[in-house]
């Protein structure tokens, strides 16, 4: 781990792309979703129907609140039975910090979100991108309940899709049924259910309706729009709404309720370019191959202790700093030079530590989790010789309570008497400079068993520049 469908399998990367099928990391869920507002793009003749299928199942749902009389009746029952499915699993996508039991969307989130629908309807509202609109007002709602719901009402169109795709890839396929019709499908061997292919065109790292600050981006490109929605809320401003705040006003002012759906309707529709963008959530995998191979480590093949782990586990960190300070890798980290979430770190981390362990079985486990945590990364060889690796960015405002608390749990957890605490600073010298100032005042016993590594992260001047 981690690896893609096309490097599992063994299959030309080109006959993915000649169906513009995204190659999807089998062992990891990766963060990406399908995004309702992009399927309109799409061409492929799967899919071709798919827009007018999920504005029908909206709209049924919509029809049925409009004739409930009151929670409970046939129609509320009729329409909470429509949102009631189990997860589809077989995508590799994925972000949820929630169970729902194994559901989607579950018991409770659905009457919420028919409470408000019917809110909605009754202040005169019935557009079906309500629906694709939930991540801005509706508490629990983000990208991924949205992309779990679209799944669902398109799962036929994705299996038509994926069995025209993976009879063309020469290898070995499973028959499954769905509503009576068999199915050709690759099974993943990571988690033993069928592979679902999806189009690239149809995926995105962040939905048009995510969040409420994605209003301003859903109105850039719409002056009109943008002046109407500045009448209720100051997106040119410093205040911040809550989900609350905006669902009441979708209910309680037609006008910027209106204003809303015409920008998420009006939004410019552009597909995500998986192998050119630094943004996302995928050119991590590609870009650790890249480098791994341009910068090849070589490694002590005597592994007998756990000093020779903690040894290899240091010369694969001091590998991730020499690429991150002098080769360039630093670039990832950013998005337009604004600092990426702490996870586009511990991707590379991951991407960059693993291939270098294969070589040397070396087991590297990401997010191990057993009780009150997750750590970053535990390598190992044998159940006795383990080194942990906790990867933390300097402007984590947990980073002093990641090393004093979490990580001697972790440590407790796995069992295992050594670890690096690897900071990548993105810019916060002074957190830097209090961290190691407090580590030097520890005793040595805690010293000898967590060790930390400083990897200057932040962006530099080109070379002409400096």
């Amino acid at each position: 781990m981690p690896i893609s469908f096309t490097d599992k399998f063994k299959i030309q990367k080109n006959l993915l792309k000649e169906n513009n099928t995204f190659d999807p990391i089998i062992d990891l869920d990766t963060k990406f979703f399908i995004d309702p507002a992009l399927i309109v793009l799409c061409k492929e003749s799967e899919f071709l129907n798919a827009r007018e299928k999920i504005t029908d199942f909206f709209s049924s749902i919509i029809l049925l609140i409009k004739h409930c009389k009151v929670k409970g009746d046939m129609y509320w029952k009729k329409a909470y039975k429509m949102l009631s499915f189990k997860e589809i699993t077989g995508t590799c996508l994925g972000y949820s910090d929630e169970s729902t039991d194994g559901n989607a969307i579950g018991p409770t989130l659905r009457e919420a979100i028919l409470l408000t629908i019917k809110e909605l309807v009754g202040a005169g509202a019935d557009a079906p991108e309500l629906f694709e609109l939930l991540g801005v007002f509706q508490e629990r709602v983000g990208c991924d309940r949205t992309s779990d719901l679209i799944t669902f009402i398109l799962h036929e169109n994705i299996l038509q899709y994926t069995n025209r795709v993976v009879c063309n890839l020469g290898v070995k396929t499973t028959t499954i049924t769905f509503e009576k019709r068999s199915y050709q499908v690759i099974v993943n061997p990571y988690n033993h259910k069928p592979l679902l292919l999806l189009p690239e065109i149809i995926l995105s790292p962040l939905p048009i309706a995510k969040s409420f600050e994605d209003i301003d981006y859903v109105c850039t490109e719409n002056q009109r729009v943008r002046d109407e929605i500045n009448k209720y809320v100051d997106i040119d401003g410093s205040k911040k709404f809550t989900k609350s705040d905006i669902r009441t006003m979708m209910i309680v002012n037609k006008d910027f309720r209106d204003a809303l759906v015409s920008a998420y309707k009006s939004a410019p529709r552009e597909a995500f370019d998986f192998y050119k963008s630094q943004s996302g959530e995928y050119v991590w995998y590609l870009t650790a191959k890249e480098f791994v191979e341009k910068y090849p480590l070589e490694l002590s093949k005597n592994v007998n202790t756990v000093d020779d782990i903690e040894n290899i586990t240091n010369s694969i960190c001091a590998q991730f700093k020499k690429l991150v300070e002098n080769n360039g890798l630093n670039k990832l980290l950013y998005d337009e030079k604004k600092p990426k979430h702490e996870s586009a770190a511990q991707l590379l981390f991951l991407g960059i530590a693993d291939t270098y362990c294969k070589a040397n079985d070396i087991d590297l486990s990401p997010e191990t989790n057993k009780g009150r945590g997750a750590i970053d990364f535990k390598l190992s060889h044998g159940y006795n010789k383990k080194v942990l690796v906790e990867v933390k960015l300097s402007s984590n405002s947990q980073l002093e309570h990641g090393f004093d608390i979490q990580l001697p749990i972790y440590m407790a957890q796995e069992e295992t008497q050594r670890a690096i605490y690897l900071i990548v600073d993105n810019g916060h010298p002074k957190k830097i400079e209090n961290f190691i100032k407090k580590y030097n005042e520890l005793d040595l016993v805690t010293k000898n068993k967590i060790k930390y590594i400083i990897i200057d992260g932040t962006l530099k001047p080109s070379a002409s520049v400096a």
